[in-house]
């Protein structure tokens, strides 16, 4: 009985590795073929199920079915393969043309057809493979190429791959269908409108035409949605304002819209010029390449510079550990002020940005050479307090570290 049982266990490893070597052989046989086929072969297999739940899947040749059914108490099955006559026979109950047909009015047409002739019956159809087919991607790309695809894959999906120039358009695209029907599309449309027509599925025989764009603009600044844009003939300062960046934060300063334009003979060459809110209203011509910044009116605010024993301007995070002498922290930061503004108003306004650190005892303002004693705690503590000095463009208001922690802590050089 034991030697059975070795003779067995020896039997199926040598069953094991027999499949497992045919398996690597398999592999190995395969390896001719392209890498990126039998990716794209694996993902539209798996997409089979994708295919199925989607009432957008249209039936295209190539695809794989299969079809079950009971006849008279008997079981029949067969594997359906879409040809390009779109014309497939449902066993011996007739033909259907599902040229145009969706997935689920397939389905729905084969189980009304077997119903009809089994009433009784159980139909089951489902998708065993989607079709892979080729379109053609020509026009400003690097190379005319063809490109592997299934009835799911939209336009914008192969832009990536397509080798595009950097003068190729994405706002003029020309699919033309086997017919030679065509539609011109626009992706932009699609991504920021979700005009989803725009960005169609792609059909087999399918020619896809990419045309040089018209001009490319950048804006920035004081605008909701910074970026370079792709605008179309006719459009200008005005559409990329109101259209593109979806017009401008309530703090924009229209009065000194800057504008960087390349010079037409010198491409290094930047030309700066200003432009104002009426030349936004006549839609003042742009040229590609130009880059249109909208200041904010808060850059046009004058500031002092705080400097010493504050809080990190960019995180507002300080160390509280008062007995730890590495820390405080010293740091520099610009701090806007308003016209006639007094010192205490402004130190009131940040105290915030002071930690356990700041002496306010004895902070001060560097005026050029000038040094000014400011009671910054007073006025922190008194908000009734109002300072004998105003604030000035250019003053620097100091905070020392606060020496009664440490009263052997070496001296703040700011």
């Amino acid at each position: 009985m034991l030697h059975l049982q070795r003779q067995f266990f020896v039997a199926v490893i040598l069953i094991f590795c027999s499949v497992f070597c045919f398996g690597q052989t398999q592999i190995a046989d395969s390896a001719g073929a392209s890498e990126n086929v039998k990716g794209e072969k694996s993902l539209f297999q798996a997409n089979a199920q994708l295919a199925m739940s989607s009432a957008d899947y249209k039936v295209t040749a190539g695809d794989t079915y299969a079809l079950s059914f009971y006849s008279n108490g008997t079981s029949v099955s067969y594997t359906i393969t879409v040809d390009s006559t779109y014309k497939i026979r449902i066993a011996n109950l007739g033909s259907l043309n599902c040229a145009g047909l969706s997935f689920i009015q397939l389905k729905q047409n084969i189980e009304t057809l077997v119903m009809n002739n089994y009433p009784l019956s159980v139909v089951t159809f489902v998708m065993l493979q989607p079709s892979i087919f080729k379109v053609v991607i020509k026009g400003e790309v690097g190379s005319a190429r063809e490109k592997n695809v299934w009835a799911l894959t939209r336009l914008s999906e192969i832009v990536d791959s397509a080798d595009l120039t950097p003068y190729s358009s994405k706002r003029n695209i020309k699919i033309t269908d086997r017919s030679g029907k065509s539609k011109t599309c626009d992706l932009f449309k699609a991504k920021r409108n979700g005009d989803f027509s725009q960005d169609p599925y792609l059909r087999p025989g399918d020619t896809i035409e990419f045309f040089r764009l018209d001009r490319t603009v950048s804006i920035s600044g004081a605008v909701e949605r910074e970026g370079t844009y792709e605008l179309l003939p006719g459009e200008n300062l005005s559409d990329l304002i109101n259209t593109y960046a979806h017009g401008t934060t309530k703090t924009a300063n229209l009065s000194k819209i800057q504008l960087i334009r390349i010079n037409d003979d010198d491409a290094k060459i930047r030309k700066i010029s200003y432009l104002d809110k009426s030349q936004v209203q006549k839609n003042y011509v742009l040229n590609d390449k130009d880059s249109v910044y909208i200041p904010d009116w808060n850059e046009e605010q004058p500031f002092i510079e705080l400097k010493g024993v504050i809080k990190n301007p960019e995180t507002s995070v300080t160390v509280t550990d008062a007995y730890n002498a590495a820390s405080y922290n010293i740091y520099r930061t610009k701090i806007h002020f308003f016209e006639d503004e007094n010192w205490a108003s402004l130190i009131r306004r940040i105290r915030g940005m002071f930690t356990l650190f700041s002496d306010l005892e004895n902070a001060y303002i560097q005026r050029g050479n000038e040094t000014i004693v400011i009671e910054a705690q007073k006025a922190v503590d008194d908000f009734l307090y109002e300072s004998p000095y105003l604030v000035q463009k250019g003053d620097e208001l100091v905070i020392p570290y606060k020496q009664t922690f440490r009263e052997d802590a070496a001296g703040l050089d700011f």
